[in-house]
């Protein structure tokens, strides 16, 4: 009984104590106390989360206040510039931790501009929200962007952007690399196709003008297999320069008017007796909207035609080759379809057969020889074109490769040119400047034909000397000569002409510098036209009679 009362009255007390507290706590001054404590433990939790939460970012972030102290950064940030990492308090500010760190020589970028370089990072402070790039003095680079927050101060953003930009340097590099490897190239090529053709002009030349003279049949078909020879030669040079430009993106394809039915034939002509000798019968089909004067590149599609007809004669050993043309009922697009009775091939190899250095099979090429260039080119000429071009055929039945391409009409053609003789009374007279004496004498007996009046020089600046000295109807002009080369040879002869006010003189370039630039580099110096050797007798002449002529022949690189 008395432990109870006793528990009874424990009870009335401690019920009567907390009452006292819950009335005590109820108080508005206590009220408020505990509310202030309350946010105080609240704000101090939020600190701690946005201190962890910004811990993991990443990236290094910076608080900064209205007068660019710092508030709050993250481990990042202090990983990042870990050699002024010390100096990082509470209070402390931005420009006296940069001024330490430009003594310390963390920035390279602020050698020896240390005033300035302060400078221009605090205007960057005061005018945010551009991105700029640091370096740090262990090599590392840093993205920087800074943001103005409501109360006047700045949050910063660090990204380490090494990685980057050691990727952008290296990308850089192998750019450089592939750009001075492509240079080297393209020179390689340039400079091995002029010691080529240089020669080859030499050998091409005479054997023309040899099958002019007087030879029996055994000779003239020994003439005509080293002109052949020296043909196929100058096109396998032909392939390699067309693939360099084409790689590179730089060959184009010219806009000319020409009679589309000459040049079929003059194409198709020495097909024809390469398939006789071989015992091959030939046709040649043109459809009577073929023949007529059309406006594209008349010297891209010869040479589309030429290589064609040359694979067709090469791998047929029995029956025929054929070349037909016709122009579509509607528009103006025109098909050229070369047919053999050859080897052949399977269906599916046809679009193989256009790949850079691919036959359909291996060893057609170790029997048959070639680059493996002509049909790519081909193709890709023809699609510059604005055309196509599809192979179809059958292993040992034969193939047809057919072009499709847009020539449109072009107006009558003018009056034939008249011939320099004809014109003036007497043959035209020609400077031949080249360093070469192999190819000074080719062209001397080639324009003999026309009864040319013919003068050699070694060099231009015996060139120039010359045209000072003596009237001439044109000069066929080398490029690479000692004492002057060709280029400043054009320049001297059209700077005198200017002064002087004299009437224009031909200048015909005749090189076997035949690239692009080349081609550009003559006609920037004042030159009419650009010729590559090695030069057909027939061509030679026609760009004499037409130079003398004054009517300017159309330039196709």
């Amino acid at each position: 009984m008395g432990r109870a009362k006793t528990a009874s009255k424990v009870r009335g007390e401690s019920r009567r104590g907390l009452w006292w507290r819950l009335t005590a706590w109820s108080r508005p001054s206590d009220r408020a106390a505990a509310a202030v404590l309350q946010a105080e433990e609240q704000a101090q939790r939020a600190e701690t989360r946005l201190r962890e939460a910004i811990n993991v970012l990443p990236e290094g972030l910076v608080f900064l206040d209205s007068q660019g102290r710092y508030v709050l950064w993250n481990e990042r940030y202090a990983e990042i510039y870990h050699r002024s990492a010390d100096l990082f308090r509470e209070g402390v500010r931005l420009a006296d931790t940069l001024k330490v760190g430009v003594a310390r020589g963390d920035y390279p970028e602020a050698i020896g501009r240390e005033e300035a370089w302060l400078a221009d990072r605090m205007a960057m402070l005061d005018n945010p929200g551009q991105r700029h790039e640091q370096q740090l003095a262990d090599g590392r680079w840093v993205m920087i962007e800074e943001r103005r927050t409501a109360d006047g101060g700045a949050i910063g953003l660090r990204v380490d952007i090494t990685e980057m930009k050691e990727q952008a340097a290296a990308l850089t590099l192998a750019l450089h690399r592939a750009e001075a490897a492509s240079r080297s190239k393209s020179e390689f090529l340039a400079n091995m196709s002029h010691e080529i053709r240089t020669p080859l002009n030499g050998v091409l030349g005479l054997a023309e003008v040899l099958g002019r003279t007087g030879l029996d049949d055994h000779q003239r078909d020994l003439v005509r297999t080293i002109i052949g020879s020296a043909a196929t030669l100058d096109g396998i040079l032909g392939d390699l320069l067309d693939f360099s430009r084409l790689e590179a993106g730089r060959l184009t394809v010219a806009e000319t008017a020409f009679d589309l039915g000459d040049l079929i034939e003059e194409a198709a002509a020495p097909f024809r007796n390469a398939a006789e000798a071989k015992g091959l019968g030939f046709e040649l089909a043109l459809d009577e909207t073929a023949r007529r004067r059309v406006v594209g590149d008349p010297v891209r599609l010869r040479q589309i035609l030429t290589n064609l007809l040359s694979n067709a004669v090469k791998f047929t050993s029995a029956g025929r080759v054929g070349l037909s043309v016709a122009k579509a009922a509607r528009g103006d697009r025109y098909y050229f379809e070369v047919r053999d009775s050859g080897i052949g091939f399977e269906p599916d190899q046809a679009e193989r057969l256009f790949s850079r250095f691919e036959q359909a099979d291996g060893s057609i090429t170790r029997q048959f020889g070639g680059s493996g260039l002509g049909l790519s080119i081909s193709r890709q000429l023809a699609e510059l074109m604005g055309g196509q071009i599809s192979a179809a055929g059958k292993p040992g039945r034969g193939a047809a490769f057919t072009l499709r391409l847009p020539l449109i009409a072009a107006r009558e053609a003018p009056a034939a040119v008249t011939a320099a003789a004809e014109r003036t009374g007497r043959p035209p007279r020609v400077l031949v400047v080249d360093d070469n004496e192999t190819n000074r004498k080719v062209a001397e007996l080639i324009l003999a034909a026309i009864g040319a009046e013919v003068v050699c020089v070694e060099d231009g600046q015996a060139a120039v000397g010359a045209v000072e000295s003596s009237n001439f109807d044109v000069v066929l002009m080398d490029l690479q000569m000692p004492i002057m080369d060709g280029l400043s040879a054009t320049r001297a002869i059209r700077a005198r002409e200017a002064a002087l006010s004299l009437p224009r003189l031909p200048v015909v370039v005749l090189s076997a510098n035949v690239m692009r630039e080349h081609v550009e580099a003559s006609n920037a110096a004042g030159a009419d036209d650009h010729i590559g050797k090695p030069v057909r007798a027939e061509a030679l002449i026609a760009a004499v009679l037409q130079a003398v002529d004054g009517e300017r022949k159309a330039v196709a690189a």
